[in-house]
């Protein structure tokens, strides 16, 4: 679906992979992610989602919970699904 995603979501994300050096296989990752999110799970329900813990170490998942504007990304993300009335 083109143009689901959330833009500051994507690029937090993003910007994380490029920082720990991604290959094809966490861009994938990447992608399941952003889809999970998308279909309503939390960030922390995604990352202990079997295809995530497969292909990703303890370290990298935890990285990806402590960082600020991913953080903040998943945040905006939780409050427009409440303000569109899609909270529950």
């Amino acid at each position: 679906m083109p143009g689901h995603d959330d833009p500051k979501l994507v690029s937090a994300i993003q910007r994380l992979f490029e920082d720990l050096g991604v290959d094809v296989v966490e861009e994938r990752v990447l992608s399941f992610i952003l889809q999970e999110i998308h279909d309503g799970k939390s960030l922390e329900e995604a990352l202990a989602e079997p295809y995530v813990k497969n292909n990703t170490t303890d370290s990298w998942r935890r990285q990806v919970l402590e960082r600020p504007e991913v953080v903040e990304a998943v945040e905006e993300e939780v409050a427009k699904k409440f303000k569109s009335g899609g909270g529950g």
